[in-house]
């Protein structure tokens, strides 16, 4: 322990609520997951979630890392790599106690379930020193996400094809508070013009997936937009399995066609989650409350709450309630809320902390010690 206690900084109360309130997205976007092909508003709100809600946490991540190879940058990104480990044991004890399985020879390559972010984030803090050095870092970060799925071979293992499919998000929230392109009260203290302009495009978005919901055979019939946005499989397989509207670019143009088309779909979807991210910290209050708390608790919720959502699957409670319909929907929306706020807690962090936030300190020496 230090003889001298350093000054604890100020956290700033957007970036905690938007934390909160992404968090609360996570948990809803996985407890209505095996039932969002039931019914259109399942699959809208799964959508709509996805389109933004994994860029705007991984965006959140890179506003608060450094390209600097500092000490504390390795023992912090260890201390991921730890977790990561010490969860996939979790999950392996988990599925051989209660479900009976073996473990997978991909143990360790392919990550379990949610713990893909972890792996993620912790390559992506390792690539900035290097993608930092070049002239144009967003625009290669956008290069490589928007060609890695023309290669099959880059896929879930060790997260491959979500690390670079999220890339620009990481690089562009890193280069946005390099470059001082969020500073000022402009953003700050956002004007009611911009508000409502946030407000619009958030709601407008929401209306297009309603409006094609509306059309015959609704919006699974007209694109399983859900394929692509697990960011995990290539332009050839997601054209194949969810063509847009019919549209599939396997079946005319040769390979120079599919890499056309699907650079130009990815490059939409790209544009939309920042967009949308955007907007979401634009309207996200300023003022500090209840939820800012909570919001400085998000990695216990992303970790914790994957095996209460399995615990529910596995035992039946997702099924019986999404069959319910539209109101199944709603009730397991406020029920991943109420999961969220719970595990968000502080009696729930004291309890989990060793397995959260493991005190790694005896690895390195003072200086290089993770900070939390």
């Amino acid at each position: 322990m230090a003889t001298q206690a350093s000054p604890a900084k100020t956290r700033v109360a957007l970036w905690d609520n938007a934390r909160f309130a992404l968090i609360v997205l996570v948990v809803i976007g996985h407890l209505i997951s095996t039932v969002r092909t039931d019914t259109e508003l399942g699959f809208g709100l799964y959508a709509y979630i996805y389109l933004f809600h994994m860029p705007a946490m991984i965006a959140l991540s890179g506003l608060f890392s450094k390209p600097e190879v500092t000490p504390k940058a390795i023992a912090s990104t260890v201390q991921l790599l730890v977790v990561w480990g010490a969860w996939e044991g979790i999950w392996a004890l988990l599925h051989g106690v209660v479900e009976g399985k073996k473990l997978s020879q991909s143990f360790l390559v392919s990550p379990a379930w949610t713990l893909w972010f972890l792996v993620t984030l912790a390559t992506m803090r390792i690539l900035l020193p290097y993608i930092a050095r070049f002239r144009h870092p967003l625009a290669l970060a956008t290069g490589l996400a928007l060609i890695a799925p023309l290669l099959p071979a880059i896929g879930v293992n060790f997260s491959a094809a979500r690390t670079l499919a999220f890339l620009p998000f990481f690089v562009g929230a890193w280069l946005a508070r390099e470059r001082g392109w969020l500073s000022g009260a402009w953003f700050e203290r956002p004007s009611r013009g911009l508000r409502v302009s946030a407000w619009a495009l958030l709601a407008g978005v929401a209306a297009a997936i309603a409006a094609v919901a509306l059309l015959p055979g609704g919006f699974r019939g007209f694109w399983r937009i859900d394929r692509w946005l697990t960011h995990r499989d290539s332009y050839a397989w997601m054209f194949a399995k969810a063509p847009i509207g019919g549209w599939n670019a396997n079946d005319a143009g040769g390979w120079f066609g599919l890499a056309a088309s699907g650079i130009l779909v990815g490059a939409i979807l790209i544009a939309l989650a920042a967009a949308m991210t955007f907007a979401l910290l634009v309207v996200i209050s300023r003022k500090h409350s209840i939820a800012t708390v909570w919001g400085a608790r998000t990695l216990y919720v992303y970790l914790l709450h994957g095996v209460v959502v399995w615990a529910l699957r596995e035992s039946g409670v997702v099924d019986s309630i999404g069959a319910l319909g539209w109101l199944g929907i709603v009730l397991l929306t406020a029920i991943a809320a109420g999961i969220a706020v719970l595990l968000s807690t502080k009696p729930v962090s004291v309890v989990f902390r060793p397995i959260v936030e493991p005190k790694l300190d005896w690895m390195f020496g003072r200086s290089e010690a993770p900070t939390r």
